[in-house]
């Protein structure tokens, strides 16, 4: 789920930020890449909340990030392997502890060296296992497992900030201003570009805007990841400038959207999730073939959606401090 978030924050502690910087002003200038727009730019004519909203008030909006419907797989994966390894552990030393109790305690029952090795080795071969497993693979379960639920990203236009909520180990909660986020989001963008996007906004060290949880000023760059994945362009444009101009303008330029996103990990949510198909694919014919493919890999979407929903179980839902969620309010 984290996947990438966690290769983003990881990868800054060895990033030459001023390297980095160079290499990106080179590529735009060759037009290899976009150059940033500002968040005062208009992008589209059209508004959209692309159902990516947890919250709505006149003072903040909570936004889902792109990343959200991938769990289930790390789940099934090494999570059923160490869940495994754990059990192999526990029924060796409860049979070969049972075993070797009940041997010694008969009088005409001798135990030779063998029987004596055995007593170790058995249990030693899931303990090593499962210690290597818990050096070398346990930390890849933070990315879906035992930890928050969701990451949010909440746009407040009363302080002017974008407040991001995650876990410690992608990076934890920061403050951002919102007059100086870059938007990497090209406007000029075919349609076909825009298949899977999302927005993503950036803040250099330079603009001095990243501050954590408790108001300290830190000497660091950040990105978020905003919105689920678009089908188009237009649809990803649209998104941004439903945000925009809920920071800009107002709530009167950016309404309440009729649904939110539920936050209780209902199961059929999961298998939703999962099956990523939804009610707009039957008023396009050309597209009803992957209904069909969809339907025969049925028993493994159901599996992955199992995974999903138990990694949903598994974590915990995530909570703004009292001073972010007291923002901006009177």
């Amino acid at each position: 789920m984290y996947f990438f978030e966690w290769l983003m924050h990881d990868g800054r502690a060895t990033t030459n930020y001023e390297e980095l910087t160079k290499e990106a002003g080179r590529q735009i200038e060759e037009g290899v890449n976009i150059s940033p727009i500002r968040v005062t730019q208009h992008v589209s004519n059209l508004t959209s909340d692309n159902f990516s909203l947890y919250t709505y008030s006149n003072t903040h909006v909570d936004v889902r990030t792109p990343n959200d419907e991938k769990r289930g797989l790390i789940t099934l994966i090494p999570g059923v392997g160490g869940a495994l390894l754990l059990c192999m552990l526990m029924s060796s030393l409860y049979y070969i502890g049972g075993y070797y109790i009940s041997a010694l305690s008969e009088a005409d029952e001798q135990l030779n060296s063998l029987d004596y090795a055995f007593m170790w080795v058995i249990p030693a071969i899931p303990a090593i296992t499962l210690y290597f497993y818990i050096k070398h693979v346990a930390p890849y379960l933070r990315l879906e497992l035992f930890t928050a639920r969701r990451l949010i990203v909440r746009f407040n236009r009363i302080t002017r900030k974008v407040y991001l909520l995650r876990p410690k180990h992608l990076g934890g909660i920061v403050a951002l201003d919102w007059d100086a986020a870059e938007v990497c989001i090209d406007p000029n963008m075919s349609e076909l570009e825009g298949t899977g996007g999302f927005v993503m906004l950036g803040w250099d060290k330079e603009t001095r805007s990243v501050r954590d949880a408790d108001g300290n000023l830190k000497d660091d760059c950040e990105v978020t990841l905003v919105g689920k994945p678009t089908r188009n362009a237009s649809e990803l444009l649209a998104f941004w400038e439903y945000i925009r101009r809920y920071m800009e303008e107002g709530p009167e330029a950016a309404p309440k959207p009729a649904k939110l996103i539920g936050k209780f990990p209902w199961p059929w949510r999961s298998f939703m999730a999962v099956w990523r198909l939804d009610s707009r694919f039957i008023k396009t014919p050309a597209l009803w073939v992957f209904v069909l493919v969809y339907s025969l890999l049925l028993p493994l979407i159901v599996i992955h959606a199992f995974g999903h929903w138990i990694s949903l179980l598994l974590c915990y839902e995530p909570k703004f401090p009292k001073s972010i969620e007291k923002a901006g309010i009177e």
